[in-house]
Order: C-alpha cells, then structure tokens, then sequence
C-alpha cells in the first residue's frame, strides 16, 4: 500500500529528458508486451491477462497532486503495477506521456482528473502544434471516468484489450489539425468500452476493431469514427445511440480507411439509433421506400450504408394502389440497391428494410 496525495511538483530544468515525474517500475522492469504479434483469428480464451505473480506494486493511489512535467518528459509511468489508482490529478506540461500504463500492469483506475500538454480552454492558437499523448493504456482492465483531456496530439491511446471509457472529455487536437480523441490499436482482444463520452472536434480511430463498443456518447465538431483497415478485420462491433452534430459538410459519422487494403472479414457489425445533425448518417441497418409505376422499383441504400456492396438481409413490402394485386418478387440487391420486380405495370409503394451482418 502506498498513498501519494496533496501537493505540486515540477521537474527541474536538468531533470532527464523523456523520464517519468512519478515512476512505478520495477528497477529492471519485463520486456514490453508486443501488442503487434496478436493473430487475427484467436479466440479470447487463447489470450490472458498478465501472470498476477509478476506485479511489482499493488494498490498505489495518486491523489490530489499538480504535475508539472517542464516539457522535460512524462508525469506517471506504471509498469508491473497492479490496482493503482490516480484520483483528482493534474497533469501539465509533458512532451511524451502525461500518464502511461505499461503492458505488465492491470486494474489502473483514473479519475476525476485533467491532463494537457498546455493550460488551455481550447481555441488555442497554437492547437497545431500539441504533440505527445495525454494517456497511454497498453496494460487490460483499466478504467478512465470522468477525465478530461485538452490538450496533446493523442488523447487517450489504447493497446490494451478489456478497457473502459466513461465520461471521458477530449478536446485535445482538432481532427482538422491531424489530432485523435481516442486511438484503438490493433491487438488480439480488443473489448474496449468507450461509453457516456465527448468527442470535441476529435474523432475515435479503431484499427481492425474487435468487440469495440461505443454508446451513449457525443460527438461535436464533425467528430466522427473511423475504422482503420490493418489486416482487413472488422468483428463484433457496435455504434449505437450516439449523438453526432457538424457543421453540414457531408462529413459521414464513421469512415471507412483502407489505405492498407480493404476490409475483408466483415463479422457482426451494428451501426444504429445515432441522432444526427449536420452530417452523413450511415449505418449498417437502414429503411427506405420508393413510389412509383411500371414493373421495377429501385430502393437504392448507398447514401446510407457504410459497407459498399453489402446486403445481407432483406424484407420488403409492396402497397399498390387502385385496386391492384400484381404478383412481385426480389431481383437484385447487388450494390447496395434494392430492386423489386412485378409481373404487371402497377403504381406502387415499395418498403424495404436492409441490414448488412
């Protein structure tokens, strides 16, 4: 048990360069886990948490403290360290990391706290030029709540699997200015949990995702989710009953970069129930009708569907008008359209529901 509370502390003008203010590491710690080496198809039970035999520190809290790291490094660094917590924690001035979790260490809670590069209330003329990473969780099982990130190239950046975000403010860099809110990397587990949140002009990036789930949260500015191909996985999915709000220039609310390739396993994916104002809804379950006479009705769903060509499943309905009973049938519905055909020229309504898992 160790308990750190109640004070400031700066770092020297000849404090070492890229160090840790606080440091909680073993004095030889492990090799960093490769988060890289993860194969794509394993199955969760193949991969675990670390060996609980190998924490160094157990029950570390950090609470009520002023961090100034003088632009000289990093303010908390965790490694081997078991159930920290960092509670009302101020964290200013880091060139690197403001708090960083190791991959050896578990169960760091952090909270009700505020960590920026530079003390700022946003609308910084200078915004362009944040760097570093406000926090680094490469460890499982960590919780962020209630913390508000305002200033650092990289919110929170995340390689660790079985993490949770809630309530979490990022106003850190402006997309427009090459920032990310909350950057997912690719591992093998994933299971990350970004819910009750703000995305602040900064958007989310989630490189082959699996088992992300985002709800619940607001997204301003043109803020938006983009999934990054790496090897072309998407898996077990869910954006759902977000809030999107732009400024009405066609920007989508999840984005497709597949600069590395395209995605090709694309597994149980649900986009739906976001309010959106100002930018391009899409989704991965859509409705749509269209009216009209002769033999073929089009419902087309590319407007709206994220995944091109993809149509899994279909239900339909066609309503003709004046006493008309044609017999109809489902041609087509390659490219993301929906083709209805009758054996009789009708003037009809046709209904649709599509989904793309």
């Amino acid at each position: 048990l160790k308990l750190i509370k109640d004070g400031t502390i700066q770092a020297s003008n000849d404090f070492p360069e890229g160090g840790p203010v606080f440091d909680a590491s073993p004095k030889q710690a492990p090799p960093a886990e490769n988060t890289e080496s993860f194969v794509d198809d394993v199955e969760p039970a193949q991969l675990s948490d670390p060996d609980p035999s190998s924490f160094s520190f157990e029950y570390v809290t950090f609470q009520n403290i002023m961090i100034d790291s003088n632009h000289r490094g990093a303010g908390i660094s965790l490694s081997n360290a078991l159930r920290t917590s960092i509670e009302n924690v101020y964290v200013a001035h880091f060139s690197t990391t403001g708090i960083n979790v190791h991959p050896s260490s578990s169960e760091t809670y952090i909270s009700n706290s505020f960590l920026g590069q530079h003390p700022t209330a946003g609308r910084d003329p200078h915004e362009g030029n944040f760097t570093g990473t406000a926090i680094n969780l490469s460890g499982t099982n960590n919780a962020l709540t209630d913390v508000v990130l305002f200033s650092s190239a990289v919110g929170v950046d995340v390689s660790g699997h079985g993490n949770t975000l809630s309530g979490v403010h990022c106003y850190n860099k402006a997309t427009r200015f090459g920032g990310t809110g909350i950057y997912l990397r690719k591992s093998g587990l994933g299971q990350n949990r970004i819910i009750n949140s703000y995305l602040d002009y900064t958007g989310i990036v989630a490189e082959d995702p699996l088992q992300l789930h985002v709800s619940n949260s607001f997204f301003r500015g043109d803020a938006f989710v983009a999934l990054k191909s790496v090897k072309g996985v998407v898996s077990g999915v869910n954006i759902v009953d977000n809030t999107f709000s732009g400024s009405s220039k066609g920007t989508g609310i999840v984005q497709l970069q597949q600069s590395n390739g395209p995605f090709k396993k694309l597994i149980k994916l649900l986009w739906t129930g976001n309010s959106v104002e100002g930018m391009n809804n899409k989704a991965t379950v859509a409705k749509g009708a269209v009216q009209g006479n002769g033999t073929s009705f089009t419902v087309d769903f590319n407007p709206v569907l994220l995944f091109p060509n993809r149509i899994r499943h279909v239900q339909y309905s066609l309503i003709a008008t004046n006493g008309a009973f044609p017999n109809h049938v489902l041609r087509s519905v390659s490219n993301n359209r929906v083709v209805v055909a009758t054996n009789v020229p009708v003037s009809a309504t046709v209904f649709a529901t599509v989904d793309q898992n």
